[in-house]
């Protein structure tokens, strides 16, 4: 553990990047009948963040240097192994 500075929860130290959270809404979603579900949605305002240098490159956060892990679905993850970049597409109005 290692204090955070901004809330009162502690931090991971060993992690290669925490963020300081304030919640924003806590949503509580229907089933499509209108019926509570168990499933709670909680947002929040970051008001912190902690970087270990080891894993900047160029200022920026490595992501496959930390060796991120995704959530995918039934028993499935996915781990960050190459970056890419790619400029989002604009769209016109219309």
């Amino acid at each position: 553990m290692a204090p955070s500075r901004l809330v009162a929860p502690p931090r991971v130290a060993a992690a290669p990047a925490a963020l300081e959270c304030r919640v924003t809404e806590i949503l509580r979603p229907k089933a499509l009948d209108g019926t509570p579900t168990s499933a709670i949605v909680v947002a929040g305002e970051v008001v912190g963040v902690h970087i270990d240098d080891a894993f900047l490159k160029d200022g920026i956060f490595d992501i496959a240097k930390a060796g991120n892990v995704g959530r995918l679905g039934y028993m499935d993850y996915a781990s960050v192994s190459e970056i890419f970049s790619m400029r989002r597409p604009r769209w016109g109005k219309g």
